[in-house]
């Protein structure tokens, strides 16, 4: 995660009065089979009509019908038409992540933390009408207990937001550090806030067991975003911070890598939904050839994740519990993607089409943005994904998109390409 220079890098490009802010020309789409998820056959032979960024119409090919004036009109040959991808988890903080995120298909993504405002300015981007970003729910910073003693570096809250800088000099951010943090990033207009309720997992210097925020802490801030309509997202691993957080009203639980079914029924009666990011245990640097006793002693916590995340998802499947696509990546190259994460998840025992879902109409209603995103549907926005076969019969289809479809505007084309 970058701080500074990904953030001048996004306002620079926002006072550039950029071409890529004209209207999308309508756009038909014929002669595609279209996804819709696992309870619902899909469609073969059909029309998408989009004009002004949104779907207009799906019909059957074999109606015939007026098209909006000058639209351009692609034959896909009976190739599949998916909603655009949805990753719930990443840390993605500037251009070429965005970039790579287009590329794969993923055309939301919700941003959990980074140290700068980077989420708010790529949001910024895309809400003006930029063809090359992707739709991004930015957090801002999170609410952490210590801010000055956790890594990433979060220092630089306190010099984007000077008016928090006596919570710098505290052991703990306490119950008014908690509202005030939320507050300042309602101020730069977030779609959510972060909380966390259990310590990192990646770094040996924190215990992921072990409690971040305390209950007043933790409750204190929940209640301080639900009456700005901001939805919550808690960072927790056990099955007292995970409690902990779905009592105080968080919306989805991030990670929850230690759980037992208890809390997963909690979390189930509550209506919580279920992040697991088992990409980023997945994407842990391999063993060197003479580790240190550190590297040991992550690899084999890295092990245990794994294990546990996977017992986890299997118990919140059969409890039928909504599970959610997330990479906790930031889309650098050597980064995982939400590809990864919806075959792990199939790994872990949903159907190829489950999976899917986990990273199109789960995730929508589970982030609430159902009425815009996650299915091809009229009225919602025209994020989409061509594929040359099912990618259902082989997930590894989905990581070769033919047409990358954003707000009706074609982001990338590779119908030509050498398969």
């Amino acid at each position: 995660m970058r701080s500074k220079a990904g953030m001048m890098m996004i306002l620079a490009l926002l006072a550039i009065n950029s071409s890529a802010q004209e209207p999308s020309s309508p756009l038909v789409l014929e002669h595609a089979n279209v996804f819709r998820g696992s309870k619902s056959p899909s469609l073969h032979d059909m029309t998408i009509v989009v004009s002004a960024g949104r779907i207009e119409r799906v019909q059957t090919s074999a109606r015939k019908t007026r098209y909006p004036q000058l639209a351009r009109r692609i034959d896909l040959h009976g190739a599949w038409l998916l909603p655009g991808l949805i990753d719930a988890h990443v840390h993605v903080a500037d251009i070429a992540g965005v970039h790579r995120m287009l590329a794969l298909g993923i055309t939301t993504g919700r941003s959990m933390l980074t140290t700068g405002y980077e989420d708010v300015g790529l949001k910024a981007l895309y809400d003006r009408g930029d063809k090359d970003v992707p739709d991004i729910l930015a957090a801002g910073f999170p609410v952490v207990a210590r801010p000055m003693q956790i890594k990433p570096d979060l220092s630089s809250l306190f010099l984007d937001n000077p008016d928090l800088d006596d919570i710098r000099f505290r052991d703990r951010i306490g119950i008014d550090g908690a509202q005030r943090i939320v507050l300042d990033n309602a101020k730069r207009h977030v779609d959510w806030i972060k909380v966390f309720a259990n310590g990192r997992a990646g770094v040996l210097s924190a215990e992921p067991t072990e409690r971040d925020l305390n209950d007043s802490e933790l409750v204190a801030a929940v209640l301080q975003a639900q009456a700005l309509a901001i939805p919550v997202a808690a960072h927790a691993y056990s099955d007292e911070g995970v409690s902990a957080a779905v009592r105080a009203g968080v919306r989805t639980i991030e990670h929850g890598s230690l759980i037992t079914e208890p809390t997963i029924k909690l979390m189930k009666a509550q209506g919580v939904c279920f992040v697991p990011t088992l990409s980023a245990f997945y994407a842990m640097p391999p063993a060197t050839a003479s580790p240190t006793p550190d590297e040991n002693a992550l690899a084999a916590r890295d092990k245990m994740m794994i294990q546990h995340s996977h017992e986890a998802i299997a118990i919140a499947y059969r409890l039928g519990l909504n599970i959610v696509a997330g990479t906790d990546s930031s889309y650098d190259a050597d980064e995982p993607t939400v590809i990864d994460e919806i075959k792990h998840l199939a790994d872990s025992g949903l159907s190829p089409a489950e999976a899917i879902e986990s990273a199109t109409a789960v995730s929508s209603s589970c982030l609430r943005i159902d009425k815009l995103k996650g299915a091809i549907r009229a009225g919602l926005d025209a994020d989409m994904v061509v594929y040359a076969k099912d990618p259902t019969i082989d997930l590894h289809i989905l990581e070769k998109p033919l047409l990358v479809i954003t707000r009706g505007n074609i982001y990338a084309d590779n119908q030509g390409a050498t398969p």
